[in-house]
């Protein structure tokens, strides 16, 4: 029978923990505050976005922190990149934002890579930006670091319910910036043989069948891409195996979810398995709150209270 991974007691521990760091870091002065950029206006991500934006902020407001969102998809495209600058070096700036949130993914006319080089890696939530990547070839602290939110969140569930990673074959599809490629490093770091699948990969159903660990990021559902779409079903993968769900986007035009996973056919092989709602989703934004108070403990030692030093 399948043990189901929920990622609901992570997040509510996670808000336990983030309410007290509040109250320390508001005795000091400091409110921990979020800052929400989206970029992309395609409406397949923009809606998708804009749901998961609503949530991670949801969360910050209930253990008292604040958010600030800034749509910048009505910004013309030549003017995209330059002006989502010019936000970043203001937020960079400010000593009330403690933690800057890119939404990704940003449309392909946005340079992605000028955007993280200019974002203080100090309030770098997503832990996306060169210096903080550079974390992940060294041996990481998955209590204690800043850590790109997805792939620690998956960790952590994975730890929480006993599931071991060292000397497994783990198959990550998908070889995005925000989840694919860090976990994909941060799995060898943990003695993991990994395999990382992409749109280009021959024979993906071999590597998937062989897999002890299957992790499905991709988010491209055949109800909404036909170019290179991706769904994973129970008769591809072996029986006991563990399967992980992280790629969902919504339907504009219904607002109903589409995820990786097919959940009833996969529960019947699989011996763990994440819920394709609240799963991953949920052990994601346990981490960005944990990635937040990080962040706005960097912020107070610099501007506010050396004693912090001693508190995180």
């Amino acid at each position: 029978m399948v043990t189901w991974m929920s990622g609901k007691p992570l997040h509510e521990k996670t808000k336990e923990w983030a309410r007290r760091h509040v109250r320390l870091l508001e005795e000091v002065g400091v409110t921990p505050k979020l800052a929400v950029l989206l970029l992309n206006d395609d409406p397949v991500e923009l809606e998708t976005q804009r749901r998961y934006v609503s949530l991670k902020a949801r969360d910050v407001r209930e253990v008292g922190g604040e958010v600030e969102i800034y749509e910048l998809v009505d910004v013309p495209p030549e003017r995209r990149s330059k002006e989502a600058l010019y936000l970043i070096e203001r937020l960079n700036r400010r000593d009330d934002v403690t933690g800057i949130l890119i939404q990704k993914p940003v449309p392909p006319f946005v340079d992605e890579d000028l955007l993280f080089q200019r974002l203080s890696p100090e309030k770098d939530v997503d832990a996306l930006t060169p210096e903080n990547k550079k974390r992940l070839l060294a041996l990481f602290d998955l209590d204690r670091d800043l850590l790109p939110c997805t792939p620690a969140g998956i960790l952590e569930l994975l730890q929480m319910y006993g599931v071991e990673v060292k000397g497994r074959d783990v198959t990550v599809v998908g070889k995005g910036e925000l989840v694919g490629k860090p976990l994909a490093v941060m799995l060898m770091q943990l003695d993991a043989s990994v395999s990382v699948l992409h749109a280009l990969t021959r024979d993906k159903l071999r590597y998937v069948k062989e897999a002890d660990i299957v992790i499905s990021a991709v988010g491209r559902p055949p109800e909404l891409y036909r170019d290179n779409p991706w769904r994973l079903t129970g008769d591809m993968v072996k029986e006991g195996a563990v399967v992980v769900g992280v790629g969902g986007k919504v339907d504009p035009a219904t607002g109903k979810w589409y995820f990786d996973v097919d959940e009833k056919s996969v529960a019947e092989k699989a011996s763990y398995l994440t819920p394709n709602l609240g799963g991953v989703g949920l052990a994601t934004r346990a981490r960005l709150l944990k990635n937040l108070i990080r962040a706005s403990y960097n912020v107070a030692r610099a501007t506010a209270a050396p004693r912090l030093l001693k508190a995180f």
